[in-house]
């Protein structure tokens, strides 16, 4: 694949052009909680990142913990709206479901391949010590642009708290 935006002799070194080597970096600015719900929705600020027609490089990096129980995990999805994409594998690398040791001492790992439109469950111990999960994939092709939402919900529903935390964020890049 050819390399994105095409520099050579006589390329113009505009800010705009400039522009396309920097990923576009939408940060969650408050913690989000979510209680006695296995229903996916958008999360309140990891969505409407518009993506236009193209390649594009997009991670994830998910910051998260169940309060009170170790019993609720997390599930996420990434949706695509008013726009036409291939429904991309991502790269997903986090504590596995089931997981109830601290974050220092996991043992459990979930390393795998999965469709943008599949759940991914993790799972953590309870407490408000955070853990972190990326979601990445470089071969996010748009055919009609549209925008791409961060949708997640507690794996099994109850009254302990599941929380995504400030900072956790979106970043994408068009590649080709």
């Amino acid at each position: 694949m050819a390399k994105y935006p095409p520099w050579g002799v006589g390329t113009d070194g505009s800010a705009t052009n400039l522009a396309l080597c920097v990923p576009d970096i939408t940060v969650k600015a408050a913690n989000q909680v979510k209680s006695n719900t296995a229903a996916l929705a958008n999360d309140t600020e990891l969505t409407g990142i518009a993506l236009g027609i193209g390649t594009h490089w997009v991670k994830l990096d998910l910051i998260f913990y169940n309060n009170t129980s170790a019993t609720p995990d997390i599930k996420t999805r990434w949706v695509f709206t008013t726009g036409t994409w291939n429904d991309p594998l991502r790269m997903v690398d986090g504590p596995a479901s089931g997981n109830t040791t601290t974050p220092d001492a996991l043992n459990l790992l979930k390393r795998s391949a999965i469709a943008a439109s599949v759940d991914i469950v993790y799972g953590c111990a309870a407490g408000t010590v955070p853990y972190h999960a990326i979601e990445e994939s470089f071969r996010v092709v748009v055919t009609v642009a549209g925008t791409l939402s961060l949708q997640w919900a507690q794996n099994g529903a109850t009254v302990a708290d599941t929380t995504v935390l400030a900072g956790s964020t979106f970043s994408t890049r068009q590649i080709a």
